[in-house]
């Protein structure tokens, strides 16, 4: 990596970061394919198949935000590398901090939602 220039580092490091909005859209999609099969199939759904969507689900999540700890690591590595050579780059802290609360209320959210109970007009 040392052989990297500045410019290489830094189109790294948003290349990264593009990477990393991916995942997240990704999780969007995943999330809300999730709420709505199980509102329009909720009729099909008995207590074994919630559990193996809600494990599905999860699986999912965990896949892309392990994904996006990894990406994330190797932009801390590149920053690191770039603080080396005197060059200073600010980390998304706050947006990074931001979009890991959204996530986790995202999946409580949508596992509450694939358990709740429908019958006693938890619709």
């Amino acid at each position: 990596m040392d052989a990297l220039t500045v410019a290489e580092a830094l189109e790294l490091i948003r290349i990264n970061e593009e990477a990393m909005s991916t995942q997240f859209e990704t999780w969007l999609t995943i999330t809300f394919a999730s709420i709505v099969s199980v509102f329009v199939g909720k009729h099909l759904l008995n207590r074994v198949m919630r559990w193996l969507v809600t494990l599905l689900y999860l699986l999912a999540s965990l896949m892309v935000i392990a994904m996006t700890l990894y990406l994330a690591e190797s932009n801390a590595q590149i920053v690191a590398l770039l603080a080396g050579r005197g060059v200073a780059v600010a980390g998304p802290v706050f947006a990074g901090s931001v979009a890991l609360c959204l996530f986790l209320a995202g999946v409580g959210t949508t596992v509450y939602f694939i358990h709740m109970d429908t019958e006693s007009g938890g619709n």
